[in-house]
């Protein structure tokens, strides 16, 4: 019996995919060039990290968005003990990612990432390590090298440079990453960005 106002796993799933698309085409395209089985969890995963991001967006005060992020971290850490309010990120984080062995405590550490950019004119550390923190949680669920997948998530998130061949698994974070290397101003999802997303699952580089 579906309770109301709790959203069921797949209208979850559905309603993050739409918001990824949203807010970012290039994650949402590069996503689905993971075997189908993982795509629901790698949805949710990257979802959490735009919705941080969007918290840091849409803060003016840094006291209110500290208070914010500070909320997603509370409400992650509680899907470890089974406290999964009807919010459909969280939803789909607890259906898909949690069975696969990434916790809340992991998911929460996310927050990190992003606090420390309320408020400042520059990029911190943290900003990038977090990167790598969230590649790896992804390398969690494709199957792949961590390792990598960290030093690789944090070429990502500090736009530099990544000349290591790169094994199937990861190939659609190595995407990211590529794209992330293109001129700010070119559309996202445009067939430019397309081909080189294709490119790199396919080869490698």
């Amino acid at each position: 019996m579906r309770l109301p106002g709790r959203p069921c796993l797949s209208d979850a799933h559905t309603l993050v995919a739409a918001e990824v698309r949203t807010r970012h085409r290039d994650i949402y395209l590069a996503v689905h060039y993971a075997p189908a089985d993982v795509r629901p969890a790698l949805m949710a995963l990257f979802g959490l990290d735009l919705e941080l991001a969007a918290v840091v967006a849409g803060t003016t005060e840094a006291m209110i968005g500290e208070i914010r992020l500070a909320w997603w971290r509370e409400a992650l850490q509680g899907l470890d003990a089974g406290r999964v309010p009807a919010q459909p990120l969280l939803q789909a984080l607890a259906g898909a990612v949690l069975p696969r062995g990434i916790s809340g405590v992991a998911l929460a550490g996310l927050e990190d990432r992003w606090l420390g950019l309320i408020g400042s004119a520059e990029v911190p550390a943290a900003h990038v390590a977090g990167g790598g923190t969230l590649f790896a949680l992804a390398a969690q669920l494709l199957g792949g090298d961590g390792a990598q997948a960290q030093r690789l998530g944090a070429a990502w998130a500090g736009m530099t440079p990544f000349a290591e061949r790169v094994a199937t698994p990861l190939r659609p974070l190595l995407g990211l990453h590529r794209l992330a290397l293109r001129p700010a101003d070119e559309p996202r999802g445009s067939a430019g960005r397309q081909l080189r997303l294709l490119a790199a699952v396919a080869f490698g580089r």
